[in-house]
């Protein structure tokens, strides 16, 4: 038989573990949030990636009543930000703002990865993508992809394009062209710096360059650049007489762009994902997210795709990359 101390301690211990449990239970939705929120962006301070999630992380702040905070770690690629929300309590109050470079090829690329870009997030929406527009310099001789087709078979090897480097988005944009069109051109990488390679098409030193929108469209408009087509599947909002590559090249799936994507870490209760989806889509409703979206040149999702609809869509970016980085030989040989 139990004495009465030991059934008070019976007692007492039953009171911590279920004070325990209920700690480690699943967060509410109608509790969330109970502090401030944070975003790791996995970009400098001052990019699009980190003035858009500002923009609407002012007004989530709004809806929840909560300060939203955004914390900006762009070293190593990005694999620091999102090592540091893999590792995050599941509780929706730590997120990750990520490029496709994240989620959908350094798996491939980097030799190990201190978390699993599937296995370690929930996807909570994709609200903006980054298009590319192939150019080439004002006085190349070079008028049009069939042209460009032309040269580059009579030639193997001889046109050069430029990227912001091995592996990342044009860099592969580039190589996904060549594979459709089954031509040879080489690659010049510039160590991340758009304006540099940009430059230096104005200049010949380099034929193309799949570039930024929000820098060589002003270029366009100004003749000092030519431009073939956009790398989404459909036409810029700021260039809407300039047709996609896909049509370009009459493959209209073809789609090379970048895209931003906020997730919290794996095991985030759905009711929690499910209501910052929703916080994040009544955000987009303002007309000004938009406008100063595309103002920086890139194309929002509007209304951005929800959570299971993003998680298919990174899944099929990862299957399409991970291919071709395969193709290149590229897998594993980042450090």
């Amino acid at each position: 038989m139990f004495g009465a101390s030991n059934i008070a301690k019976a007692i007492r211990l039953s009171c911590v573990v279920v004070l325990a449990l209920a700690a480690l239970g699943p967060v509410r939705a109608d509790d969330y949030p109970a502090g401030n929120i944070t975003a790791i962006v996995a970009l400098g301070a001052g990019g699009s990636m980190d003035v858009i999630t500002r923009l609407y992380g002012q007004k989530l702040s709004e809806q929840f009543g909560k300060p939203f905070v955004v914390e900006n770690r762009g070293a190593a690629a990005g694999n620091l930000a999102a090592e540091a929300v893999a590792r995050a309590q599941p509780d929706g109050r730590t997120l990750l703002v990520a490029s496709s470079g994240v989620y959908a090829i350094n798996g491939t690329y980097f030799k190990s990865l201190p978390f699993d870009p599937v296995k370690d997030f929930a996807p909570i929406a994709l609200y903006v993508k980054i298009p590319f527009v192939l150019v080439t310099s004002a006085q190349s001789p070079i008028n049009s992809l069939p042209e460009l087709v032309k040269l580059a078979k009579e030639q193997p090897g001889k046109i050069t394009f430029g990227s912001t480097g091995v592996g990342l988005a044009p860099h592969l944009a580039g190589e996904l062209l060549k594979m459709k069109l089954g031509i040879d051109l080489t690659h010049v990488p510039y160590k991340g710096s758009m304006t540099q390679a940009l430059s230096d098409v104005m200049a010949r030193h380099v034929d193309l360059i799949f570039a930024d929108p929000s820098i060589a469209i002003p270029l366009i408009k100004d003749g000092k650049l030519k431009a073939f087509g956009a790398s989404s599947l459909a036409r810029l909002p700021q260039m809407p007489g300039l047709p996609t590559i896909g049509e370009a090249i009459n493959a209209l799936d073809f789609e090379a762009v970048s895209w931003h994507v906020i997730a919290g870490p794996a095991k985030t209760p759905k009711p929690v994902i499910d209501r910052l989806y929703a916080a994040l889509t009544e955000a987009f409703k303002d007309p000004a997210v938009g406008q100063r979206i595309q103002a920086m040149g890139l194309t929002p999702v509007d209304p951005p795709m929800g959570p299971d609809a993003t998680k298919a869509y990174v899944r099929s970016e990862t299957e399409k990359w991970s291919g071709l980085l395969k193709r290149l030989d590229l897998v594993g040989t980042q450090q």
